[in-house]
């Protein structure tokens, strides 16, 4: 693999091969918590002037992702000092509930706004897996079969009342979502409810995707 080259134009801006890439190191004071210790990836172009253009709106959107979760780690805070609440009343996991597949259809759309893959020939300057690698797109077929296989998965559960890991997890990362921001206790009876809703919003989700699938105009749902 190639490392990355320093290129002039802007301090975040490198290439690989012919392939130009925004490259920045998580500021310290977030860098425990923020996952990795750097956002690079690819501008998706080889021509240069384009790149800095690119490189700019890039960089902004990366600063704010760095904000936000500077933001994020001071709500944390706040909430993990308040008493948790030991039961939610059914208008918050109605709330929780559309909050989740609000982001689950706007995931959708920036997936869609970004473009899928397509690898009928091979690209210049770097091979087809390369180029797919360093991409991390998906085909469009690629995102259809994941979301049947979850859809599936989700109905599944649902039937059979199995609250399954992927959305306990799910519904605790929720619960510290701006917007929501509450600390529920592990022992209330409002868990299975939450998780079920959470659930519910998986597979509301993959039945819109797949409207947008077949080229309908779905919108992303409005917030209880």
């Amino acid at each position: 693999m190639k490392a990355l080259e320093k290129m002039p134009g802007h301090t975040r801006l490198y290439r690989r091969g012919a392939v130009y890439y925004h490259r920045a190191a998580v500021p310290v004071d977030i860098r425990d918590t923020y996952g990795k210790r750097e956002e690079t990836f690819s501008l998706g172009t080889k021509d240069h002037s384009d790149a800095v253009r690119l490189i700019r709106v890039h960089a902004i959107e990366v600063d704010r992702r760095f904000e936000d979760h500077r933001r994020q780690l001071q709500r944390q805070a706040q909430r993990e000092q308040s008493p948790p609440l030991t039961d939610l009343t059914r208008d918050q996991i109605a709330r929780a509930k559309s909050v989740y597949l609000h982001h689950l259809l706007d995931e959708d759309e920036e997936v869609r706004l970004n473009g899928f893959e397509e690898f009928e020939k091979e690209p210049e300057g770097l091979s087809a897996q390369e180029d797919r690698q360093f991409a991390a797109r998906p085909t469009f077929e690629e995102h259809e079969e994941l979301i049947g296989n979850m859809e599936q998965v989700d109905r599944r559960n649902l039937a059979r009342g199995k609250l399954d890991k992927f959305h306990r997890d799910e519904a605790e990362d929720l619960l510290s979502w701006e917007g929501i921001e509450l600390r529920l206790d592990p022992a209330s009876p409002s868990w299975p409810r939450l998780v079920r809703a959470v659930q519910e919003a998986s597979v509301e989700a993959a039945q819109a995707i797949a409207q947008r699938n077949r080229g309908e105009r779905v919108t992303s749902v409005k917030v209880v």
